[in-house]
C-alpha cells in the first residue's frame, strides 16, 4: 500500500503581494520515480494532461500580472488596420517596442511589459493586448502614437471593485490560452520582470487539515480556515475537487498579501527602533 502525504506546490517570491498555492496527494513511490531520468515521449498528450499544463501557464501569467503592474499601469490594444498574419504582426509588433523602449530610454526608464497575442479563431484579425508599465513623463498619447498600423485603446489599470487585484481584466486577456496550439506560446514578458519561484513543501500541511478544508469548501468556511493557514493573506478565489487523473483530492488559492497588517508591522519595529534610541541601549530586532 503506498503512503501518501499532502504536498504543498506554490509560485511566490519573497515580499511578493500575490501567489498562487496547490495542495495535493503524492506518494513516496511517486517522489522517487520523479528523480529518476525520463525517457524521450513522442505520444501525444491526452486532452486531460493539455488541460493542466495550459492551467500552469494562466497561473504563471497571473502572478507576473499581479506582482510587476498596479493600478496606474497601462492596458493597451492595438489592432491592424489592414489583413495580415501571426508572422508579419509578430515583426510589426517588435519594432513598436523597439520605439517604445527607447522612448522609456530617453526619459530614463525602464520598460517592462507583458503582452497576449490574439487572433487564431476564425474570422478574428490579429491584435495585441499588452499591458506596459508607467513612469513620469509618460502619458496615454505618447504610448498610442509610436503604433502606426491601426487603431489603438489605452486605458489605466484599475482594481475591481472592493479589491486591490484587477482580476477581472487579466482573466478576459488571458482567454486566449485556451485556443493556443501545443508548444505554442500565446503571450510573452519583458525580460526584466520579477519571476516567481516553484516552492514545494511536504511537511507544511497534514491530511487531516486537508479534509478540514474540503469539508470547509462544502460548508462555506474555506475563507475562514485558508487565511489561519495563510497568516497574513487574504483568500481571493479558491477551488477544490479531484483529480482527474489521479482520483486524489486536490485544492488551489489564490492568495493576496494583506496590506494592513505590513503597515502595522513596520509601525511596531519603528517604535521598539524609537524606544532603543531613547534608552541608549543595544536594540536587536527579529522580525
Amino acid at each position: 500500500m503506498k503512503h501518501t502525504f499532502i504536498r504543498e506546490k506554490s509560485l511566490c517570491r519573497n515580499n511578493c503581494r500575490y501567489k498562487e498555492v496547490e495542495l495535493f496527494e503524492y506518494s513516496e513511490e511517486e517522489k522517487e520515480a520523479a528523480r529518476k531520468p525520463r525517457r524521450n515521449r513522442f505520444r501525444t498528450s491526452p486532452p486531460k494532461i493539455k488541460d493542466m499544463n495550459d492551467e500552469y501557464s494562466r497561473r504563471y501569467f497571473r502572478w507576473l500580472f499581479h506582482n510587476n503592474f498596479r493600478a496606474g499601469d497601462y492596458i493597451v490594444t492595438l489592432t491592424f488596420a489592414n489583413p495580415t498574419n501571426k508572422e508579419q504582426s509578430q515583426k510589426d509588433f517588435a519594432n513598436y517596442r523597439k520605439r517604445l523602449k527607447r522612448l522609456y530610454a530617453k526619459l530614463g526608464l525602464d520598460l517592462k511589459y507583458l503582452y497576449v497575442y490574439e487572433g487564431r479563431s476564425k474570422g478574428t484579425r490579429p491584435h495585441f493586448h499588452v499591458v506596459i508599465n508607467s513612469g513620469a513623463g509618460i502619458n496615454r498619447d505618447d504610448i498610442e502614437r509610436l503604433w502606426k498600423l491601426g487603431l489603438t485603446q489605452t486605458k489605466l489599470l484599475q482594481p475591481d471593485d472592493g479589491g486591490e487585484l484587477c482580476e477581472a481584466l487579466c482573466e478576459y486577456i488571458s482567454k486566449e490560452f485556451k485556443r493556443a496550439p501545443k508548444f505554442e506560446r500565446s503571450w510573452n514578458c519583458s525580460a526584466n520582470l520579477l519571476r516567481p519561484d516553484t516552492v514545494t513543501d511536504d511537511n507544511s500541511v497534514s491530511k487531516k487539515r486537508m479534509r478540514k478544508i474540503q469539508d470547509a469548501s462544502r460548508n462555506d468556511e474555506i475563507k475562514e480556515l485558508v487565511e489561519r493557514l495563510y497568516i497574513g493573506w487574504t483568500l481571493v478565489s479558491s477551488y477544490i475537487g479531484t483529480n482527474e487523473i489521479t482520483g486524489r483530492p486536490f485544492a488551489r488559492f489564490r492568495l493576496v498579501r494583506k496590506q494592513q497588517q505590513h503597515k502595522r508591522s513596520s509601525r511596531r519595529v519603528d517604535n521598539r527602533r524609537a524606544a532603543c534610541r531613547m534608552s541608549g541601549t543595544e536594540c536587536r530586532l527579529v522580525i
